[in-house]
């Protein structure tokens, strides 16, 4: 009876162990996909910083770069490189997701480049939700469906849906302006 009671305790111990360590697995292997995620919008960042760059000296995507290099170049070669790299990206993200003077410098840019599209754009839909003149500055901006749904908070499918409804609400609209604001989508 003794040796039946240790060897159950024994084997309640091996179980919880075995358990521990499966869930401890799955907590690292969610953290490394979370990281991958944040890795994935910083990678997207960057590609639109470098065309940012290609086509001005200044504005949002310099300080964007700036800040991510100077966070690399203080922590290069040490074990708390990746966190600061995620902390700043994160930083980041949350400025183009709730900073209004980010995204009026994104607004800014595009009316800039794209002969005041989102000025237009406002005229032409006084209707519409921040939301959605949101995810048209993001989408117009060149930023990927990853980054659209982090920085907005929704899942992929819910981005792409808003989209194609945002491209039909211009498509069925009687503006003079529409071919505009759709080139700015697809480019």
């Amino acid at each position: 009876m003794l040796t039946l009671f240790i060897t159950a305790v024994l084997a309640t111990l091996v179980l919880y162990f075995w358990a521990r360590k499966a869930l401890l697995e799955k907590q690292l292997l969610q953290e490394r996909e979370e990281n991958e995620r944040i890795m994935s919008v910083a990678e997207d960042l960057q590609k639109r910083l470098q065309e940012q760059r290609k086509e001005s000296t200044g504005g949002l995507g310099m300080d964007m770069l700036d800040r991510l290099c100077e966070q690399y170049y203080v922590y290069e070669g040490t074990d708390n490189l990746q966190p600061r790299i995620l902390k700043e990206v994160r930083s980041l993200v949350e400025g183009l997701r709730s900073d209004p003077a980010v995204q009026r410098s994104l607004e800014q840019t595009l009316n800039e480049k794209n002969d005041q599209v989102m000025a237009r754009l406002r005229a032409d839909f006084p209707k519409w939700k921040e939301e959605d003149f949101l995810l048209y500055i993001f989408t117009a901006s060149g930023f990927s469906s990853t980054t659209i749904s982090t920085l907005l908070e929704k899942d992929k499918p819910y981005i792409y849906n808003r989209i194609y409804r945002l491209k039909e609400r211009i498509k069925n609209a009687g503006t003079t302006h529409k071919d505009l604001y759709l080139s700015c989508l697809d480019s």
